[in-house]
């Protein structure tokens, strides 16, 4: 059985040195379209949303298995970040602080090797994108339970940044206390989109305040 076991782990390190290798060479062509992009207009941008999105939805469509389809898009999602990223940092400023819902819709567009820019406000990403600090900016436009973010769509009047891409981002919450229990609450942390259920189940806490 060990004889197997090594058979099998030989071919996985032959399959792997293969794919780094492939890996490499569709670097180089990614590196090639950007000199050609630059060459053509200096400020041309490297990013291209409906091409990624047409890679990855052909190569969904040809997956013949045992890999398995949901898993194409986030291995190709960190492909294409760190071959953005031979040709400098692709920045990209969000309604900080990290591991907010915005920082993880970013994540899910940009993958692990953009550079990440947290600012305070809505206003500030428009600001630093529109500055030139940043490439791109992330902003909540709309929630399923609260509507529209009328701040980010006053923003765009204002300003001449137009929308590149869209992400969509399952937003869920978790209620934490100190006790476990309901009874006895004083106050808790603002959570917008948990309005409907605070009411349904604790109406007697529903007069928030913050910490």
């Amino acid at each position: 059985m060990s004889g197997d076991f090594s058979e099998y782990r030989k071919k996985i390190d032959r399959i792997d040195d293969e794919i780094l290798r492939l890996l490499n060479e569709r670097s180089k062509s990614v590196v090639e379209i950007g000199k050609l992009k630059k060459k053509q207009d200096a400020d041309a941008n490297l990013h291209t949303p409906a091409r990624e999105a047409a890679i990855i939805e052909r190569l969904i469509q040809q997956n013949s298995g045992p890999f398995p389809s949901e898993a194409i898009r986030p291995v190709y999602r960190e492909i294409m970040s760190a071959s953005l990223s031979l040709e400098g940092p692709q920045k990209v400023a969000y309604l900080g602080p990290r591991a907010t819902f915005t920082h993880m819709a970013c994540m899910q567009k940009f993958g692990s090797s953009a550079q990440y820019i947290p600012v305070n406000s809505i206003k500030d990403v428009f600001s630093e994108v529109e500055r030139g600090r940043a490439n791109f900016g992330v902003v909540p436009i709309e929630n399923t339970t609260e509507g529209v973010v009328t701040h980010t769509l006053d923003m765009f009047i204002d300003s001449n940044l137009l929308i590149y891409g869209e992400i969509l981002q399952e937003v869920s919450h978790h209620l934490m206390s100190k006790s476990g229990v309901m009874e006895g609450w004083k106050s808790t942390y603002p959570m917008c989109p948990c309005r409907r259920w605070r009411a349904r189940h604790v109406p007697r806490n529903c007069a928030w305040k913050i910490l």
